[in-house]
Parts: structure tokens; C-alpha cells; sequence
């Protein structure tokens, strides 16, 4: 049982499941999407099906599942209630609303200042604010001192800094505010919510989450203190020189050299912790996750084959980009968190329904409420879907991507019937 997930402090589950459905949907409207456009990955990386499948990934899936979880998880790291349940079903109404619009806006093909563009941005904006405010409020009010406490307050802002940059980057491109390549906005953008949002709230939760379920006593905190001043400090750099006229090339190169030995201090602590751990066997949930720390050392050689450019790899343009976003958003984050969804929705529920039972009569285990075997079967079609990614991105053939495509869809299905098997889970009297 993962006891450390439980505590006074938490939240009502229906204040977290809800974002694990629409997460759940989020992955699988864009696996689907990406089915009926996967041959525009084979071209310019900058393009509108591919934008509107990264958002659904990013803001449905991604950022909808670690709302979610960050709820669960700020009363155990900070010891603290989460500061306003009220606010977090506003800001999920908010955040779904404005998905729904930016969706609509680049289905539009127009990135020009649509109105869908304002409508969705500004909701969007509107969630990342009262999301930010609930989460930064509650930390405020927590006396503990944690590394994971720090991970979660940087990446909250610089959520804030992501949402802000992109909005501006839309009414850029109509206004010319500022003289500056709509592609080095974009870049920044994507490094502020790829690495500063969403990098440093992986971090914090398995800072949190990976010792506690493998049973590790004492990690070595160290690794993870140098990985937050690297990777903030190879974050701003990028931050502020997009602002600043003729920035010598080496700044990018100097930042992403900080961003990658943060990683690497990250990939360090998480071998310490599997390397050192109590519990030998990995349940499904682990597998998934170490699967996903695999895939992020490829993520982190594609990035760094990225500085040399797709035509000095033989690729055509934007390819590599277009692999190492892949690899981060579709391989690193989507894996981890089915991985992590196992450790912690299912326990959710379970203590919903049968925490006040224990000792009294025979309940169902937490591993009861969900289907192993299909766990089992998406781990596997999860990990066949990338290798076919990279196979038909790497030598540009359609029906090898074709596939990769359809192998992803079976993977959003799998796993959202065993997150709808858990949410909608009826209560068992053994």
C-alpha cells in the first residue's frame, strides 16, 4: 500500500479524478488525430495538425494529468491543504474550455489573431493563473523545506511564463510588437513548457514518488539540488536572450549544456534510487515509468543531435526537432505517466471506498481495480509505437508511421478502459 500517499490533507478524489478522465480523452482524441494526419510529421515542423496534436498532448494530457496529481501530491510533499478546492474545479472548467478553442483555432489553419486564438488563449491564461494562485498560495502556507517544494514552485512559474509567451507570440506574429523570429519565440516557448513546466514537475514528483514506492531510505538529495540550479540556470539564459539583440550562438549552446547535465544529475538519482532499492520487483506501474526515464536519454542525444540540424544528420528540415519532441512529449512524459496513473489513481480510489473498512471486513487489493494484463499489453504497444515513430521519421516512410500511429490509438484505449475501469469502479464487500 503506498501509505504516503495518503494523509489528512487531501483533497476530495473527486477534485483529482476528473482530471485523469479528461486526460484519458485528451490522449485519445489526439492519438486519433494523429492517425488521420500522420504524414504531415514527414513535413515542416511548424504546421497546424501538428500544433493542434501537441496541445491536445501538452494541455490535455500532460498538464490535465499533473493538475491532477499536484493536488494529490502538494498536502503530501507540503504538508498542507490545498488551499482552495473550489478554485482547482474552476480552473479545470477554465482549462478544458480553452483547449476546445485553441483546438479550434489551428483546425482553422489561420495563425493570425483569431478570434478562437483570443477566446482560447484567454482561457487558458485564465486556468494557468488560478492554477498557479491555489498551488503558490498552498505552498506559501507549508513550513517543509523539501527539494520537491522548490521543483514545484519554479515550474509553476515558468507555466505562467510559458502561457504568456505564447499568447504574445500569436499577437506577435499579427502586430510585429517586438523584432524578433517568430521560430526563436516558439523555440523559448517550447523550452519554458517542455523543461521549465513540465521537466521540473517530473522531477519533483519522483523526487517524491520513486524513493517512496521502491522503498529506498536515503537518497542522494545532492544530485537533485545541482540538477535545479543547472536547469534553471540553462532556462533563463535561453529566457532573457531571446530578448536580447545579436546573442552570440554559443549562449543556446551554453544553456542546453546546463539543461543536459541537470538531466543527467536527474537519470544519476533515479539509477541510485533503482539501484538501491528494497523492492526488487517492478509492478507495471514502475516498469512503465522506467521506461520512461529510458526513453528521456534518447530524448536528451536527440536534442543534442537537434543543435547540429536535420540537413548536417541527413534528414530533411525540421526532422530531428520533430523526433525529439516525439521523444519527449509522446515517449518521456506519456510513459511516465501511465506508469505513475497505476501508482496513484488507483490508490485514490481505492481509500475512497475502503479505507474505513480495513481492519473491519475483507476488501479488494488496490492492484483489483484495474486489469494488469492490459497494463501489460499497452506497455508493450506504447514502446512498439516508438520504435516505429523513429523507423518511419529516420528514413521518411508514410506506411511505417501509418502504424506507429495506430499503435499509439490501441495505446490511448487500453489505458483509458482501465482508467474508466478505476473511476468507475463499483464498490466490492468480499
Amino acid at each position: 500500500m503506498q501509505v504516503g500517499l495518503s494523509t489528512k490533507n487531501a483533497p476530495s478524489v473527486w477534485v483529482v479524478v476528473p482530471h485523469f478522465l479528461i486526460g484519458a480523452v485528451s490522449f485519445l482524441i489526439a492519438s486519433v488525430f494523429l492517425l488521420f494526419n500522420y504524414e504531415d510529421l514527414l513535413g515542416y515542423h511548424i504546421n497546424a495538425s501538428v500544433l493542434a496534436v501537441l496541445h491536445l498532448m501538452v494541455l490535455g494530457w500532460v498538464s490535465m494529468i499533473i493538475f491532477g496529481a499536484l493536488y494529490q501530491l502538494i498536502p503530501v510533499v507540503m504538508q498542507v491543504k490545498l488551499y482552495s478546492e473550489k478554485l482547482a474545479m474552476t480552473t479545470l472548467a477554465c482549462m478544458v474550455a480553452g483547449l476546445f478553442f485553441l483546438i479550434a483555432a489551428f483546425l482553422g489553419y489561420k495563425f493570425q489573431l483569431t478570434n478562437n486564438f483570443i477566446i482560447g488563449g484567454s482561457l487558458v491564461i485564465t486556468a494557468i493563473v488560478l492554477f498557479a494562485f491555489n498551488t503558490l498560495k498552498s505552498a506559501l502556507e507549508s513550513k517543509e523545506k523539501s527539494i520537491s517544494k522548490y521543483y514545484i514552485m519554479a515550474s509553476v512559474g515558468y507555466l505562467a511564463l510559458t502561457v504568456l509567451l505564447g499568447l504574445f507570440t500569436v499577437i506577435n506574429l499579427s502586430y510585429n510588437i517586438l523584432p524578433v523570429a517568430h521560430t526563436e519565440l516558439m523555440k523559448t516557448h517550447l523550452v519554458l513548457g517542455l523543461v521549465g513546466w513540465f521537466l521540473m514537475l517530473v522531477i519533483a514528483v519522483a523526487a517524491k514518488l520513486m524513493p517512496m514506492f521502491l522503498i529506498v531510505h536515503k537518497t542522494k538529495e545532492n544530485l537533485l539540488r545541482w540538477a535545479f540550479y543547472l536547469i534553471n540556470a540553462g532556462i533563463l539564459i535561453i529566457f532573457v536572450s531571446v530578448f536580447v539583440k545579436q546573442t552570440p550562438g554559443y549562449v543556446d549552446l551554453f544553456s542546453f549544456v546546463l539543461i543536459f547535465a541537470g538531466l543527467i544529475m536527474f537519470l544519476l538519482f533515479n539509477y541510485d534510487v533503482f539501484s538501491h532499492r528494497m523492492r526488487r520487483k517492478l509492478d507495471i506501474g514502475m516498469k512503465l515509468s522506467a521506461v520512461g526515464l529510458i526513453i528521456l536519454v534518447a530524448a536528451i542525444l536527440s536534442f543534442a543531435a537537434a543543435y547540429f540540424g536535420s540537413a548536417a544528420l541527413g534528414l530533411p528540415a525540421g526532422r530531428i526537432e520533430i523526433i525529439s519532441g516525439l521523444l519527449l512529449v509522446y515517449g518521456f512524459f506519456t510513459g511516465l505517466i501511465l506508469g505513475q496513473t497505476y501508482k496513484t489513481l488507483p490508490f485514490i480510489i481505492w481509500l475512497y471506498y475502503y479505507q474505513k473498512l480495513v481492519g473491519k471486513q475483507k476488501v479488494p487489493l488496490v492492484a483489483d481495480l484495474y486489469s494488469d494484463k492490459l497494463a501489460a499489453i499497452h506497455l508493450f504497444s506504447f514502446v512498439l509505437s516508438l520504435l516505429l515513430f523513429l523507423t518511419g521519421l529516420l528514413f521518411s516512410v508514410k506506411e511505417v508511421l501509418f502504424l506507429a500511429a495506430a499503435a499509439m490509438l490501441f495505446t490511448s484505449l487500453v489505458y483509458g478502459f482501465n482508467v474508466y475501469k478505476m473511476i468507475f469502479h463499483k464498490k466490492i464487500i468480499i
